[in-house]
């Protein structure tokens, strides 16, 4: 076991001792990046949408500490509904550790965990930033059919490792994901943070949650059936970022991550703060032959420009966005959409 697996088992070995007085509904986790706050004012702005039949409370968990954070959960806080909205920051180990390894992966194990030992509540769910909701009723039929089926975890997608399924299980994927309070203290913090661990013999690297669901009979695990449109979810737009962020030289974007990060910058955030992300007029410049830029553009990833460029236009559309704004993302990504021939 090397130095950092180590560390972090012996910092997250246990829960705090304290059990948490348990209430009926559901807790809304909401993991973000501290330093890209727009992402958190689009999550509240989806999530605010939701019916809260049975949401008790809202937990904003940041990775880092940000005035800016701490600035939308006060702006939110008067008139948020459901339960109560609180801003829930790391331990301060924790907040002087993380930004140091740089690992998104780590950041978001240690926010489930704080977030899951402030939670009162029989079951949390777990809020991506980068996903969007159409269905206003989705949390609360999370709820009712986790509760209906008696399952320790409920989620909406398949884990994204084929390894489970080789072997014929089924695990949750992480995003979105209702999960019984009470099944996730019953096993150490640190195995639901992404590992490597062996399993019958073999090695493998276990992502968030899923050493615990393997661990667990199958029947205490299921997926939601939905609709395809109810949910658009981006995936592994921090990380991207991050990785961005550790680099050095030209950046392949190819999955348009950052691209969407800055389209999200200049469509809606509103306080004019200053993003480690290159404007929309450096990322177009990368569609180009030049070497001499930070981020490129492979013209071979037409299929997957396609992809997002659909992804974004269902947001668009969403209640949460004015029509003068789905306009001007129109009008910024034009010269994405004529070198990949994208047409609406």
């Amino acid at each position: 076991m090397g130095l950092t697996s180590r560390y972090w088992r012996i910092r997250f070995a246990r829960w705090s001792t304290a059990r948490p007085a348990v209430e009926s509904g559901h807790t809304l986790l909401v993991p973000v990046p501290g330093d890209l706050p727009v992402f958190l004012d689009l999550a509240l702005a989806v999530c605010r949408r939701q019916h809260h039949r049975t949401r008790r409370a809202t937990l904003v968990i940041p990775d880092y500490p940000s005035d800016a954070v701490r600035a939308a959960v006060a702006r939110e806080q008067a008139t948020w509904p459901g339960g109560g909205l609180e801003l829930l920051e790391l331990p301060a180990l924790d907040r002087f550790v993380l930004p140091r390894l740089g690992d998104p992966g780590r950041n978001h194990g240690a926010q489930i965990i704080a977030g899951v030992s402030a939670a009162r509540t029989e079951r949390v769910i777990l809020h991506d930033a980068d996903l969007f909701l159409f269905d206003e009723a989705f949390h609360d039929r999370l709820v009712d059919e986790a509760v209906a089926r008696d399952l320790d975890v409920l989620g909406i997608d398949r884990a994204w490792d084929s390894w489970y399924a080789e072997r014929g299980r089924e695990l949750a994927a992480t995003w979105e994901q209702c999960t019984r309070t009470r099944w996730l203290r019953s096993f150490p913090p640190h195995r639901h943070i992404g590992h490597e661990a062996v399993v019958d013999g073999e090695a493998h690297v276990f992502d968030t949650t899923f050493w615990p669901q393997l661990h667990t009979p199958p029947a205490r695990i299921g997926l939601l059936e939905r609709e395809d449109d109810d949910v658009v979810h981006f995936n592994y737009v921090i990380s991207t970022y991050r990785k961005f962020q550790r680099s050095s030289g030209v950046f392949h974007d190819r999955s348009f991550r950052l691209l969407l990060i800055r389209l999200f910058i200049d469509l809606f955030d509103e306080q004019g703060l200053t993003y480690d992300v290159p404007s929309l007029e450096q990322l177009a410049s990368g569609l180009g032959d030049s070497h001499d830029v930070r981020v490129r553009y492979d013209p071979r990833d037409g299929e997957r420009y396609a992809d997002f460029r659909r992804r974004i236009g269902r947001v668009l559309a969403g209640p949460w966005v004015r029509a003068e704004r789905a306009s001007r993302a129109v009008e910024l990504l034009r010269p994405f959409d004529e070198t990949y021939g994208f047409t609406t």
